[in-house]
């Protein structure tokens, strides 16, 4: 099957590479991903393979049956691209300005639609079903949780889940996965003091939430360093702050936002009271007041033991067990794919694009760039993992 699976993926690799050229070219941002969606559904159209779309807003689920009943696999791709303005010289460049494939989605889309290929004409050698999910909005408020709502896991029960994510900080012809935590979680805050405004000459006058707020992003990295345990991860990033708009004038008010990453719930609890007993007390030391608003967002990735097991056999057989990573430590970055492998067991991957890791591949930037060749790893991954779950299953 190995052997199948490949020549299949050269066959079908100049379509899927002019996939990722079109997707690249007409990148859309959250949840506005109608000509992506086009783009899939016409080839979706060409091979006669069912599907719904609009699903919350954009995205599509896409279906295989196999030769007759039996389990149920779904793989996954985002769509969405970043806000951020291309640089990168390329052939294929952005065509619009202001918005970019930073992240390598267009290469999860078109590597998703190249594994469909290849199980379409393998649906004789397997029983089951398999869901191909075509995500939007990954980057921002998330469309994997919505799509879950519309009820992609039923009819049929999805029994496992499976994706993979184009990885920067791996080699060229690696992958990585890991068992258990294999991402953070993330929430997100905007805080705000509330002081007394007055004239700079004269700070006694005054409740300067500036300086309230200078002293909060100091002491809250105590909750990290001292009240989370040295062995234990988690991060308070502020990221943003506003105040004032004039050197001479302090203002009344200071606004502050920022993210918080975690391994586990009992971490994010820790964290989420530390930086509200932070910002009490900072308001309390100097008279004024705050006001905090605290936004859980995605939970924890955490891969299945079993499923990372055939995850790692399936792209061992594309890449060599040699070049299948499976000590790496988790990335405090986070995936809204944590929602699928919190419904369901499953795992996701890292697939290695760069060619030096000294100078690797950097993700959300101007200059990212990454080899079509690395799409013929990902197209026969997806579909090595399905097929090895529903022989197994």
């Amino acid at each position: 099957m190995k052997d199948r699976v490949e020549a299949l993926a050269q066959k079908y690799f100049p379509k899927i590479v002019e996939l990722r050229h079109q997707i690249h070219m007409h990148p859309e941002l959250e949840f506005e991903e109608e000509n992506t969606a086009n783009l899939l559904c016409a080839i979706l159209d060409e091979y006669g393979i069912k599907y719904e779309r609009n699903i919350a807003k954009t995205g599509i689920l896409a279906q295989i049956q196999g030769k007759k009943e039996g389990p149920c696999v779904l793989l996954r791709a985002d769509m969405d691209a970043l806000p951020v303005q291309e640089e990168t010289g390329l052939s294929y460049a952005s065509r619009i300005a202001g918005k970019m494939h930073a992240c390598g989605h267009d290469g999860h889309s078109a590597g998703l639609m190249g594994a469909l290929l290849i199980l379409n004409e393998l649906r004789e050698e397997f029983a089951g079903t398999i869901k191909f999910m075509f995500q939007p909005a990954e980057e921002g408020s998330g469309g994997a949780k919505p799509m879950i709502e519309a009820g992609i896991l039923e009819n049929p029960k999805v029994d496992a889940v499976f994706g993979c994510h184009l990885w920067g900080e791996g080699l060229e012809n690696t992958a990585q996965i890991m068992s258990g935590e294999m991402m953070a979680g993330v929430d997100v805050f905007d805080l705000e003091f509330i002081g007394r405004g007055g004239h700079g000459a004269h700070p006694h006058t005054t409740i300067d939430p500036i300086v309230m707020a200078a002293k909060f992003i100091s002491d809250v990295q105590c909750g990290v360093s001292r009240r989370l345990s040295p062995v234990d991860a988690g991060v308070i990033t502020v990221g943003s702050l506003h105040a004032g708009t004039a050197f001479n004038v302090i203002p009344e008010k200071a606004f502050l936002s920022g993210t918080v990453r975690f391994l586990n719930e009992k971490t994010q609890d820790l964290l989420c009271d530390t930086i509200e007993k932070t910002a009490k007390a900072v308001a309390l030391e100097f008279g004024g007041d705050y006001r905090l608003d605290y936004k859980k967002q995605y939970p924890p990735l955490i891969n299945d033991a079993k499923m990372a097991l055939l995850a790692r056999r399936a792209f061992a057989k594309v890449l060599g067990e040699d070049n299948v990573i499976s000590d790496a430590k988790p990335t405090m970055g986070a995936e809204d794919f944590a929602y699928l492998t919190q419904a369901r067991k499953g795992a996701y991957i890292f697939v290695g694009i760069s060619k030096d890791l000294k100078n690797p591949t950097r993700h959300h930037s101007s200059t990212f760039c990454w080899d079509d060749e690395n799409l013929k790893v990902l197209m026969q991954g997806d579909a090595l993992m399905a097929l090895e779950f529903l022989n197994q299953a």
